[in-house]
């Protein structure tokens, strides 16, 4: 292997890390993950959007290399303006899966057995939560679970699509590579892209399971950030987009 060959794979490696934590991408997987949180599924969805990004963005390098074939620029102006309403789309999602869930802070009073003293306490509905978990034990096949299974994938390719993402990937063109190095340096492209955001879906899920041990109500309250960060970023980046 050439030093050159080397510096092109570890710059595929690279841009991938750091390509996975655009805020689009992060936004897309956290609104994706905050309907119904949990570290596991947070750790599913981190992978299969990468998968998503990742498949697309090795087939249109290869077209690109190995046939000449650039994605038109009108799908990827169409991609990008996709993404701005995907986000707001999933942003509120999430606040629809807050109405359904009933996600608010109920008081309720009651007396201690150490006297008539009446303390408020705040916490989310129990009965919700065991609903919640009923319903998803008695449809573990069903085609909602794989719809949600896809969901993820389906957003990874439409960041795929979107122009930064070719443009990054595609950066070889510009330095003569042939069609294996090409083909190199978007695996590990996707690679850097898939390590850093299960990375990310990590770290995020652990917060999040922290944050439900901790405080119930801090929870909720991350959980309306995150969906109306969601929305407001979506806004603006198709206003970007436009």
């Amino acid at each position: 292997m050439t030093i050159e060959m080397f510096s092109l794979l570890v710059t595929g490696l690279g841009l991938g890390l750091l390509h996975a934590l655009d805020a689009d991408h992060v936004m897309a997987v956290s609104a994706l993950s905050n309907r119904k949180p949990s570290l596991k599924r947070t750790l599913k969805f981190s992978a299969n959007w990468a998968l998503g990004h990742g498949s697309v963005l090795i087939l249109l390098g290869l077209l690109f290399f190995g046939l000449g074939i650039a994605l038109p620029e009108t799908i990827q102006k169409l991609a990008e303006s996709s993404v701005g309403v995907l986000l707001i789309g999933l942003g509120l999602a999430c606040f629809w899966q807050f109405h359904k869930e009933k996600i608010v802070l109920n008081k309720h009073t009651h007396e201690h057995s150490h006297g008539s003293i009446e303390h408020t306490h705040l916490h989310v509905d129990d009965h919700v939560k065991s609903h919640d978990k009923n319903v998803t034990d008695a449809k573990l096949d069903s085609p909602q679970q794989v719809k949600e299974a896809h969901t993820p994938v389906m957003v990874g390719i439409l960041h795929g699509l979107a122009g930064s993402a070719p443009a990054l990937a595609l950066i070889p063109a510009m330095m003569q590579t042939d069609l294996l190095e090409a083909t190199g340096y978007l695996i590990l492209f996707s690679a850097g892209v898939l390590f850093s955001m299960v990375t990310f879906g990590l770290s995020f899920g652990l917060v999040q399971k922290k944050l439900q041990q901790k405080s119930v109500r801090i929870f909720n309250w991350s959980r309306k950030v995150i969906a109306s960060a969601a929305v407001g970023i979506g806004f603006y980046w198709l206003a970007q987009a436009v």
